[in-house]
């Protein structure tokens, strides 16, 4: 496996190419926060150095490392020590990786996802390597983003209620978050394309057509994002790994069916952006429409004038020209019939601008 550098942890989706590009420095602080599992609760501490946690591993059913930002070869060489996990193991956890994948190893399993960035509008997407053992949990982040803060919240919440949750228990509920973290996508995806339907339907144009291939690009990356995440969900529950538990497989079992549900959910939001480059062509046909109804009116009021004006322009005696208000009746005549004719025209229905 060829690893990726370090800022391919996190991807930005560009404006300007409609493709997600790294968008990390190549040092990032490193941050590590470290939770573990007692008979009062889920607690966090800090973590001072790998002897105190060999002994937090050793003394408590469950312990969660999440690393964040650049580490050092010297930080990974005892953590594998302790977790007892060879170099291919250690190799998975430190890169980040293009595609979402899921590794099963002797004393644990690895998985990849991609997290999405929701703000007011679709940031990022980075990368989020777990490593699973039958006490410990290592969650592998590349940014400083907020992730699983929400999970810690409700985890600590619990206090004493959560005998028996198991660390493959506490994997699922982060998985939850990343599947959660698409919901709120969606959300905001429904809100930008019902925005994008009414400015087409007021104003078609250039606009509105770079808003729809965009709308479409941004859907189709998240959904190649998105999917993978219910093949690794179906693999983690083929596993005969002893890490995962009965209760860890039933979480997982549920946060497949949730999957499943945001996958489809996806799929009909890009049915829909598709669906809008057919009112965007619609609209066009309705405003060239407009428009030459417009002009074919105006030339329909300026063909009596004209033909008026065409009989007293004829190079022969006339015998309204010797009447002394004979051009003031042309002219008349012209404004009425054509002040007629547009009378006639609105009362019949042709036109309904006026």
């Amino acid at each position: 496996m060829k690893e990726l550098s370090f800022n391919q942890g996190r991807l930005a989706f560009s404006l300007e190419t409609f493709e997600m590009t790294p968008c990390l420095p190549d040092f990032v602080e490193r941050r590590i926060r470290l939770f573990y599992l007692d008979e009062a609760g889920f607690r966090e501490t800090s973590f001072t150095d790998f002897e105190d946690l060999k002994a937090l591993w050793q003394e408590k059913p469950l312990v969660w490392l999440h690393l964040s930002g650049t580490l050092s070869e010297d930080f990974w060489k005892p953590l594998s020590k302790i977790l007892d996990v060879g170099d291919e193991e250690i190799k998975y956890l430190r890169s980040p990786h293009r595609n979402s994948l899921f590794e099963d190893f002797p004393n644990s399993m690895f998985w990849t996802l991609h997290r999405p960035s929701v703000s007011e509008a679709f940031d990022a997407i980075e990368t989020v390597n777990f490593l699973l053992t039958e006490k410990f949990l290592v969650t592998r982040q590349f940014s400083h983003d907020a992730a699983f803060t929400t999970v810690v919240h409700k985890l600590m919440s619990k206090g004493n209620k959560l005998q028996g949750f198991g660390v493959d228990c506490l994997a699922a509920e982060l998985i939850g978050d990343i599947i959660g973290a698409y919901e709120e996508g969606l959300k905001m995806g429904g809100t930008k394309l019902e925005a994008i339907q009414n400015k087409i339907i007021r104003h078609p144009g250039k606009e509105e057509l770079r808003l729809i291939n965009r709308a479409q690009q941004v859907i189709w990356i998240i959904l190649n994002t998105v999917w993978p995440i219910t093949t690794i969900l179906q693999a983690i529950l083929r596993s005969k790994n002893p890490a995962l538990t009965e209760n860890g497989k039933l979480d997982m079992q549920f946060r497949l069916q949730e999957a499943d549900s945001v996958v489809r959910l996806f799929e009909t939001y890009r049915a829909m952006s598709y669906n809008l480059m057919d009112v965007y062509v619609s609209g066009i046909g309705l405003k060239t429409n407009e428009t030459t109804t417009v002009l074919t009116i105006i030339a329909t009021l300026f063909l009596p004038p004209t033909l008026i004006a065409g009989i007293y322009g004829m190079n022969f005696q006339i015998p309204e020209v010797h009447v002394q208000f004979g051009y003031y009746f042309c002219l008349a005549a012209m404004f009425a019939v054509s002040a007629g004719l547009l009378i006639w025209l609105k009362r019949k229905g042709f036109i309904d601008f006026l």
